[in-house]
């Protein structure tokens, strides 16, 4: 039961679960080489297959496949944030400066950043 709520939560963190995702998506999908492509020529974008927690209670490492999700280190903050790739578009958070970031790769991709209404940012 515990591994199992430690996976949920590492999936939720993992896919900026949030209240409310964004995504950098266009009409024709986006793919997987282009994405990877933008992560090999930013420093800041590291491309992280499989993601790692600990369960605090007991000490097990946990591992979550995430092919061709991203890590974005922010160089203002040093915060960590995560980028899911997944049917030919990249799911994010909401948070403004992952946002920002986040407009900046779709520019690169001729894509759109939206919400999961379709509200374009």
């Amino acid at each position: 039961m515990r591994k199992t709520t430690v996976l949920i939560l590492l999936l939720m963190n993992w896919n900026a679960m949030a209240a409310y995702n964004l995504h950098i998506k266009r009409e024709n999908e986006i793919l997987d080489s282009e994405w990877l492509a933008i992560c090999a020529q930013d420093k800041t974008l590291s491309v992280q297959h499989v993601a790692i927690a600990i369960n605090p209670q007991t000490g097990e490492k946990i591992e979550i496949s995430t092919p061709n999700s991203c890590v974005w280190t922010s160089p203002a903050s040093c915060n960590k944030y995560y980028f899911s790739y997944f049917n030919g578009r990249i799911t994010f958070g909401s948070d403004e400066i992952q946002v920002n970031k986040a407009k900046e790769i779709a520019k690169l991709l001729r894509a759109k950043v939206v919400g999961d209404e379709g509200e374009e940012y």
